[in-house]
């Protein structure tokens, strides 16, 4: 038996399969008049909600009960409407479950969906794992012009973790998804990425990746592929650039890193880089550093073969660690001048994770989100911070806190445009945040999912508790939100305060 976090259950079917095949309506209706209105025309209540404020449920899939952690939503009028999942290992009991489109026992690997009409979510195609492995992260491209074929790509990491997140046999798949409209059989393997040259940094650095290949992200725009990975030579993970111009054929082009990360450097507190988050336009990258060191970093990639470090900053203490840094720009922020504007911040989630953040809640330090005022680069601040008040939240077992912010908008870098941001926060379910003044940051609403047939508890002595894991947003403004305890995908949309047009 694997020395792993989680408890191992058998996977019982959904409870909302009927449900969904008889067509139920899964959305809460807002009054179009003002006025009272008679208890007959009253909507249903929502059947899948557990508590909500300012948020609907307009659509709902139980992704055949797989356990999500990444999704991502990408969508233009020659290629449709999709949202892509990666899916966990499954690790409460090791086993494949049933994919009824093929009628076999299958491996979690990634999920297609056609949302077209995202009230009724289509499953169109599972690309299994051979074996039980951890296939997180989803990026795609679309018309891909750099090899002159005009296809569609997947990247997804492979993992087989042998502890907690760590493992072996890690590497980086690149799939062809063109077909996956009209025969998704066809869908098919194209290329891996499952390490970097040896001694491409050193003598005894590079080479088979080790630890994690985590998360990572595609430029459609320049071919580049941004990867967060473990490879000899650093003690923990770095990112990775790679060029996937020619997919069957990638190269590596360059490495970003904090001081201390690469062997013999000082400064490392245990430290490893989460995920990069890519603003090609304004050359830069953005990084959040989990652990003991908790850091926040920004790299200049004008030269994406020589990344160079533009500012970094240690958070932990007082907070927990970054996950996912974010840059907005503000044009206007309450009580500056126009000529202190405009002005560039981070907005950073850390993430809750293991017995620290899981009932009773153990540490003094809760995990939460805050803005750092980023404009001076040299000189990064905190300005802010904003947590879920801690409450019954820690008694309902399971992570209690945030996880990520939706950090794209159909495929690309989320400009928060609209000042609102959704962050998936276990098992608060997801919140929806005002961010219109960097200083004073508020809740605007919430949407909180009830667990179901298909849910377990994330570790040995928890209960079942929902545990909302990531959130990504359509073309439309909808957020995508998946659950990490095999409760399914939520399609989401704010019913309150308007902010300007989303859509990248």
């Amino acid at each position: 038996m694997r020395d792993r976090q989680h408890m191992s259950r058998r996977p019982a079917a959904s409870a909302l399969a009927l449900m969904l095949a008889t067509g139920l309506v899964l959305s809460i209706s807002v009054a179009c008049s003002p006025g009272a209105t008679p208890a007959a025309a009253q909507p249903p209540a929502d059947p899948l909600s557990d508590g909500a404020e300012n948020v609907r449920l307009v659509g709902y899939n139980d992704l055949q009960g797989r356990t999500a952690l990444v999704t991502t939503t990408k969508s233009d009028p020659a290629n449709g409407n999709w949202v892509y999942i990666g899916h966990h290992d499954s690790f409460r009991d090791e086993k494949p479950l049933l994919n009824p489109i093929t009628g076999k026992m299958e491996f979690n690997g990634t999920s297609i969906l056609d949302i077209t009409d995202p009230a009724k979510p289509k499953y169109v195609w599972h690309i299994p794992n051979q074996t039980n492995r951890n296939s997180r992260s989803t990026s795609v491209v679309y018309d891909y012009k750099f090899d002159a074929s005009g296809r569609d790509y997947l990247i997804r990491n492979s993992e087989a973790l042998t502890r907690g997140e760590t493992g072996v046999d890690l590497k980086y798949e690149i799939w062809d998804i063109t077909d996956r409209g009209t025969d998704p059989s066809k869908i098919s393997l194209v290329g891996e990425i499952t390490g970097t040259p040896p001694n491409s940094c050193g003598r005894g650095c590079g080479g088979k990746f080790i630890m994690r290949t985590h998360k990572g992200w595609w430029s459609q725009d320049t071919g580049y592929f941004y990867a967060a990975s473990g490879e000899p030579g650093f003690r923990n993970i770095v990112v990775q650039i790679f060029d996937l111009k020619n997919p069957k054929e990638p190269k590596l082009v360059g490495r970003a890193w904090i001081p201390g990360l690469k062997d013999g450097e000082p400064g490392y507190e245990g430290q490893y880089t989460h995920h990069p988050i890519v603003d090609e336009e304004n050359k830069r990258l953005y990084v959040g550093y989990r652990n003991a060191g908790g850091q926040a970093a920004s790299f200049d990639i004008t030269d994406p073969a020589k990344p160079k470090l533009v500012w970094s900053i240690d958070m932990n203490p007082p907070h927990r660690g970054p996950h996912t840094v974010s840059p907005i720009v503000y044009n206007e922020v309450p009580n500056f001048g126009q000529t202190a504007l405009p002005r560039t911040y981070a907005f950073i989630v850390d993430e809750a994770g293991g017995g620290a953040d899981m009932k009773p809640c153990t540490n003094g330090v809760r995990t939460g989100s805050y803005m750092l005022d980023i404009t001076t680069e040299t000189k990064p601040f905190p300005v802010s911070v904003w947590q879920v008040p801690v409450g019954n939240f820690c008694e309902k077992g399971g992570r209690f806190g945030p996880h990520q912010s939706a950090e794209t908008v159909n495929g690309k870098i989320n400009r928060f445009t609209d000042k609102i941001a959704w962050i998936a926060y276990f098992n608060a379910g997801v919140r929806v945040v005002d961010l219109s003044d960097p200083y004073h940051i508020k809740e605007l609403g919430y949407y909180i999912p009830k667990t179901n047939k298909n849910s377990y508890p994330i570790a040995e002595g928890q209960p079942v508790a929902i545990q909302m894991n990531d959130v990504d947003i359509d073309h439309r403004g909808l957020a995508y939100a998946v659950d990490r305890v095999g409760t399914g995908l939520f399609i989401l949309e704010y019913t309150g305060r308007k902010g300007r047009p989303t859509t990248n």
